[in-house]
């Protein structure tokens, strides 16, 4: 058995990773008993401070059905060693969250889609002595990750919201047929729970006087800084605020919950280089809410600048349609018009700032600057503020949060006159 480590980062895959685990993950995946695993190569999948929460490890299997010659196939299988630094994800049902999205939920979306694959194929769950998920390696197929550091241009935009799109419109439908499946799946990374904890904390609220400081050495900017303090003050009930379900006004469907481009896989056509399709992976904060929340998030953590500022130009122009297209298809009767949808965004638009000031300054730090990230560093009150000062600093996130308190501002007026 040859296990290929990269002698460069002197990488040794964890004892776990070994015949027996990928056996029977292939046994599951393919639904085939009696495999044998004839040879497999484990490297590292993603760049150090790529991932906060898991260790992604890219794996080559050579193996035997019964009577046949030798096959291969490529997975990736994502790892997450539950410490003292993620014990928070597991306190907040996020993992065995991810594990039921999985399990329960994209099989019935893909059903009720027929052709439109959402995620990569899952093949095993394990959930000793880690945390680990199997899933059908997409790079083998073409799919890659676009640049944190750039984020996402208009045609990247075109391919994730017509996918967003079929998603929740198909979410709408499940929950049609199987109304108990949403009570699994009501809370996203927005919690009573989330929103007090001191990890969560370093990372959403206490960015919010960076950027109010930052925003004070701006000049015809230093207005926003007591308007953001006053965020900061009330953070728990105006983050809150953000994610109560409005069951009057709310199109209620499946939140992906963590839209942000290193959790897209894209393909490419081979001869254009354009965007053509996508997969998402990350569903830990996978819930059910109004569909302005993922929207909002998506543009604050995904979108080139240009991009940000033709948000409601963009959901008409490619979300919109494909939405009202497949809820047809679907049977759905009550179809929301355009302005129901942009009601839905702008009602949840201060999630929009929440997470931007608390995102994107991590997603636009550089490959050197990221390469200490992982989530223990968030437990380091003065390391997460070092790096979201040099994320702040960045030409990306400058002309975005620059943009957006101003376009918000009113909204932001609005939110903090309550207190």
């Amino acid at each position: 058995m040859s296990i290929m480590s990269n002698e460069i980062n002197k990488f040794v895959p964890p004892d776990h990773l070994n015949e027996k685990f990928l056996k029977r993950s292939l046994e599951n995946g393919f639904q085939i008993s009696g495999i044998n695993i004839v040879d497999f190569q484990i490297t590292l999948g993603t760049q150090p401070g790529d991932n906060y929460t898991s260790t992604i490890y890219r794996v080559k299997v050579i193996y035997k059905e019964p009577n046949s010659g030798n096959k291969e196939v490529f997975l990736i299988v994502k790892s997450i060693l539950v410490d003292e630094h993620r014990a928070s994800l597991e306190e907040f049902g996020m993992l065995d969250k991810e594990f039921n999205v999985y399990i329960e939920i994209l099989p019935k979306i893909s059903k009720i889609l027929g052709d439109s694959s959402m995620a990569p194929k899952c093949f095993n769950i394990v959930r000793e002595p880690h945390r680990n998920i199997v899933f059908q390696d997409m790079k083998a197929l073409g799919y890659k990750v676009a640049s944190r550091q750039t984020g996402l241009d208009e045609p990247h935009f075109q391919v994730a919201l017509d996918k967003i799109a079929k998603f929740h419109a198909a979410s709408i439908k499940l929950l049609k047929e199987d109304p108990t499946i949403e009570k699994d799946f009501r809370d996203g990374i927005l919690t009573e729970q989330s929103v007090v904890d001191p990890m969560f904390q370093t990372v959403f609220r206490e960015n919010i006087p960076l950027v109010a400081e930052v925003l004070n050495t701006m000049p015809g900017y230093e207005r926003f800084y007591p308007k953001l303090m006053k965020i900061y003050d009330n953070y728990r009930e105006i983050a809150l605020k953000m994610v109560e379900p409005d069951p009057e006004n709310d199109i209620k469907v499946l939140n992906h919950g963590d839209l942000w481009v290193n959790n897209f896989l894209f393909k490419y056509d081979e001869k254009t280089q354009q965007p053509t399709d996508i997969v998402f992976v990350d569903y830990q904060g996978t819930f059910f809410n109004s569909l302005g929340i993922d929207l909002n998030y998506l543009f604050a953590t995904s979108a080139q600048v240009d991009v940000l500022k033709r948000k409601m130009e963009l959901i008409e122009k490619y979300y919109y349609p494909v939405f009202i297209e497949t809820l047809k298809n679907l049977e759905i009767e009550s179809i929301p018009t355009l302005q129901d949808i942009i009601n839905q965004v702008k009602q949840r638009e201060i999630y929009n700032l929440i997470c931007l000031f608390a995102a994107l300054p991590l997603l636009t730090l550089s490959q050197e600057d990221s390469k200490t990230n992982d989530f223990s560093q968030f437990a380091d009150k003065e390391k997460a503020r070092q790096k979201t000062l040099i994320g702040m600093a960045t030409k990306r996130f400058s002309e975005s949060m620059k943009y957006t308190v101003k376009y918000l501002e009113n909204k932001i007026d609005e939110t903090i006159s309550k207190y």
